[in-house]
């Protein structure tokens, strides 16, 4: 049986230790990543958590030997990649920030980079879309591209905390949210403490 990966898209929007913490909790769970940044994406990740998330593989040094070794880095303009075609089997696609740029381009079909056009690829193909936009407040235009893209398949998933939890810290309500974010991409044994759990 064919292991299928996740796509984990990265654009220019703030909240990258979102993305780190994400990144980090597939590869503990052993999910193949292909990781595709934007320029702004790393601009945003040098200014949000340090100056060697300014290159892509800065993002692989936070990360074990280990999970390393199931991130594969793809590169914004080739289109070579595997992911840029739908006869490669993924488990779907996460657009995690997704700036109102990126969503608006994956709204109107438009794939003039492989992030955007994986993106293309995941709806074309049925396959789960998750979409973290940051940004607020929304215009009209946000609006109505993100109930484009629902009615198209694409779950819309703002990283709204859940303060009912009762978090101790900014990172345990990051952590919450991200295992919210992959449930909706059918990723399983995600063991965290949910409402109701005691």
């Amino acid at each position: 049986m064919v292991k299928r990966p996740i796509v984990l898209g990265v654009s220019g929007a703030s909240g990258i230790t979102l993305t780190l913490k994400a990144l980090r909790r597939l590869t503990e769970l052993g999910e193949e990543v292909h990781l595709i940044l934007t320029k702004d994406a790393l601009l945003t990740a040098a200014y949000e958590v340090g100056s060697d998330l300014g290159r892509a593989e800065g993002f692989l040094s936070h990360l074990s030997e280990k999970q390393r070794e199931l991130v594969t880095l793809v590169k914004l303009k080739d289109f070579t990649a595997r992911i840029a075609s739908g006869s490669f089997l993924t488990k779907g696609m996460c657009i995690l920030p997704c700036s109102m740029t990126s969503l608006a381009a994956v709204a109107i079909g438009l794939s003039d980079n492989v992030l955007r056009r994986a993106a293309d690829v995941t709806l074309k193909e049925r396959r789960p879309l998750v979409i973290v936009p940051r940004e607020a407040p929304l215009n009209a235009i946000h609006l109505e591209n993100m109930l484009k893209l629902t009615q198209m398949g694409a779950v819309i998933f703002p990283p709204v905390p859940a303060w009912y939890m009762q978090h101790q810290s900014l990172s345990d309500m990051e952590e919450f949210m991200v295992n919210r974010i992959l449930e909706s991409l059918n990723i399983e044994d995600l063991d965290y403490k949910r409402w109701g759990d005691r």
